[in-house]
């Protein structure tokens, strides 16, 4: 038998839905978010992955967990995200070195960064760092160019991944001053950087939160940093525009995203969050004391920044010709 659904109680239906739809979103969160860091504890990821589990438990009154899921270049922790239902319980910590160097390094990338993910808001920016072993007989910028130089291919740089923005830092560095040092990608910064102190390796572009402490010890000699500016964890530390490449401006940041169909009330919630957490002076301060410049930017504003970035750093890439080894 037909049942004919009189459009009166087709409108109540929907009514209904919509409503369920919104007090859903009121509620959030109703439970415990899971932010994903697609690298290993100890890297600048892993910093920043903590301190916006902080965040958002602070301004969220809900816990807020870290879960590493490292491998394939940041793609494991990724596709967590991407394949995760859009209801704001599963977050990606992420940045340039895992959602913009990647795919514009990567022919068989297998996301669409710019529908695949909602970048919820922009946290933090941050320098990398020239670093040497403290054992190689280099104590400035100019003298490892020069002994690079006479040592093509000989020595050596770590980086987090294969694919990373420390990565793209070294690559373009060696472009530019026409050296060459071989690449020992890790599954993280943090391992990287102890085979550094180790002897392993020998050259490093790491970011800053990773590698002040190192730095501020001894544990690693810096000789520069990748920004057009100094920084004042490491005012003494020349950058590398100023030195020996004029111009030279490579900064790294930090970003939230969710899996494409995120409310946009749930996406409202989680931006605000952040950015009247990061714009918090307790917050701020301890965001400077582990070397990151904090950057407020709601979600309407991280996006067109992400697009920015994309294109911007794709003419580099693409000039450079630098492509991901399979």
């Amino acid at each position: 038998m037909l049942r004919i659904i009189r459009p009166t109680f087709l409108l109540a239906l929907i009514v209904a839905s919509l409503a369920c739809g919104s007090a859903a979103a009121q509620s959030y969160p109703a439970r415990t978010i899971k932010l994903i860091v697609a690298f290993a504890p100890g890297g600048v990821a892993d910093i920043m992955g903590r301190l916006v589990a902080q965040f958002l438990q602070h301004k969220l009154g809900r816990t807020v967990i870290v879960e590493n899921k490292p491998g394939g270049d940041g793609l494991i922790g990724m596709g967590e995200v991407v394949r995760a239902a859009p209801d704001g319980y599963t977050l990606l910590v992420g940045g340039f070195g895992g959602q913009i160097v990647p795919p514009l390094m990567k022919d068989d990338f297998p996301f669409d960064v710019r529908r695949d993910i909602v970048k919820v808001a922009m946290t933090a920016e941050f320098a990398n760092v020239v670093v040497v072993n403290k054992n190689l007989p280099v104590n400035s910028v100019q003298e490892l160019i020069a002994y690079l130089k006479v040592r093509p291919g000989e020595l050596n740089f770590g980086s987090s991944g294969r694919a990373t923005s420390d990565r793209l830092a070294a690559e373009l560095f060696m472009l530019e001053t026409g050296t060459k040092m071989l690449n020992a990608p890790y599954r993280g910064g943090g391992v990287a950087l102890n085979d550094l102190i180790a002897g392993t390796t020998h050259v490093m572009f790491p970011q800053l939160p990773a590698v002040l402490g190192m730095a501020a010890s001894g544990a690693v000699k810096p000789l520069a940093v990748t920004s057009s500016y100094r920084l004042d964890q490491l005012a003494q530390v020349p950058t590398l525009s100023e030195t020996i490449l004029p111009g030279f401006h490579v900064t790294s940041w930090n970003m939230l995203y969710a899996p494409r169909g995120l409310p946009v009330d749930i996406r409202k919630t989680l931006s605000d969050a952040l950015v009247e957490a990061v714009q918090d002076l307790q917050f701020r301060d301890r965001m400077e004391k582990i070397g990151v410049a904090p950057a407020a930017k709601p979600s309407q504003e991280a996006e067109t920044f992400f697009e920015q970035e994309l294109v911007r750093w794709k003419k580099v890439i693409d000039t450079a010709g630098i492509k991901l080894e399979r």
